[in-house]
């Protein structure tokens, strides 16, 4: 017997460009709106006669009174075109939460690599991971954008560090400037090494997933303790 998911109307509260072409979208929390953080909810787009669902991860947490979204505008994207247009106090359409993408319990030290706007459910995973664990479970994060103007969130992920003393992140920039004086290229290569007993959660474009879980195959990670989100 199938289960059907539950609509709501949510309100835009706030959105701003937080990068190039990504926007921070926070939207109104229904009223007995429940979820797990790495979940997500599918939009229901006016599009000429019909709707259409275009899914988003939430990078809020639980506990939060708004539902927040980061979200990659593409010019044409039917989505896209609808959140760019869309003014703050107007109501719209979803229904969720959806999806398998959580963190589950582990023993171990808890691994994260994201790119572009895969960091908005990992983002919440680890707040609500760190809020559980004490701080020998450490909790790390990989996260990987093309340039200077693709970086987001990062006094986010400051204070995060600053919070819970067992978290740490570090940024790599695959077609940084000569200006830029962090880590360089791809996430693949900075993969941590010794991490067999770790927990990997990986979220970003299909070929980010398949090459970082080859790696993570090859240093002993066990497959079960991969879990992976594609965007």
């Amino acid at each position: 017997m199938s289960t059907s998911i539950q609509g709501y109307i949510v309100t835009l509260l706030e959105k701003k460009e937080i990068a190039k072409h990504v926007f921070e979208l926070r939207f109104s929390k229904p009223e007995g709106f429940s979820y797990t953080p790495g979940q997500f909810v599918q939009f229901l787009i006016p599009n000429l006669e019909k709707k259409t669902p275009r899914a988003y991860s939430i990078s809020s947490l639980p506990n939060d009174d708004y539902l927040e979204f980061c979200i990659k505008f593409l010019d044409g994207g039917i989505a896209s075109e609808y959140f760019r247009s869309l003014n703050i106090g107007v109501a719209t359409e979803c229904k969720g939460p959806l999806g398998r993408f959580m963190v589950k319990d582990n023993p171990h030290e808890t691994f994260f690599v994201a790119t572009g706007v895969g960091l908005a459910p990992i983002i919440g995973m680890i707040r609500s991971l760190a809020e559980k664990k004490n701080e020998a479970h450490k909790i790390h994060l990989l996260f990987g954008v093309r340039e200077e103007d693709d970086l987001f969130w990062i006094e986010r992920l400051e204070s995060m560090k600053q919070q819970y003393p067992q978290f740490d992140f570090a940024v790599t920039l695959s077609r940084p400037t000569l200006q830029w004086t962090g880590l360089k290229g791809r996430v693949t290569d900075h993969i941590l090494q010794d991490i067999g007993t770790h927990a990997c959660y990986l979220c970003g474009n299909v070929d980010m997933v398949k090459d970082v879980r080859t790696i993570l195959l090859e240093n002993g990670v066990h497959a079960e303790n991969i879990h992976f989100e594609i965007f």
